[in-house]
């Protein structure tokens, strides 16, 4: 979510060190889906620049795009609880992490969950400890095959609370 005040030197050489979220390209109608580099690092990275930016409340949504996150805004959902009903409320979307939405998982109960409603899954377990939650899992997807899949969510508040 977040990469903080990285110079633009260290955010080369993380991105050298390539590693991947998804261990295999999900690709479905042609499309691949390749997760940013250093991943591990990258979930460690916003939930630290989270800590700072929260600094004993939580960040707001303004103080979140202030942080340059160069391409990792891509890889960056907000979801506006107030509006959220049965479904999560998208405010901002990153454009790599749309296509996981079109990316289906197989579940003994339920073919229609996407790797997006997984990476939004946490977000409730993220508001009630009022702090960042890690996720990784093995997820099968709708095809038979297996991705192992890391997310982050953390709670904002517009007033701090």
């Amino acid at each position: 979510m977040l990469r903080g005040a990285d110079g633009p030197a260290a955010r080369r050489a993380g991105k050298a060190k390539a590693g991947a979220m998804i261990a295999e390209t999900a690709g479905h109608q042609g499309l691949s889906i390749i997760a940013p580099p250093a991943d591990r690092r990258l979930t460690q990275r916003l939930i630290e620049v989270w800590l700072r930016t929260a600094r004993g409340r939580f960040p707001s949504w303004a103080d979140m795009r202030r942080i340059d996150l160069g391409d990792d805004w891509n890889w960056v959902f907000v979801v506006d609880l107030k509006q959220s009903a049965a479904f999560p409320h998208f405010v901002y979307l990153g454009s790599r992490l749309a296509q996981l939405s079109s990316v289906y998982l197989s579940t003994a109960t339920d073919f229609s969950l996407s790797l997006l409603d997984e990476a939004a899954s946490s977000i409730n377990l993220a508001v009630a400890s009022e702090a960042p939650r890690q996720a990784s899992n093995e997820l099968m997807l709708a095809d038979g095959r297996k991705v192992l899949f890391r997310s982050m969510t953390a709670p904002l508040a517009e007033d701090g609370e």
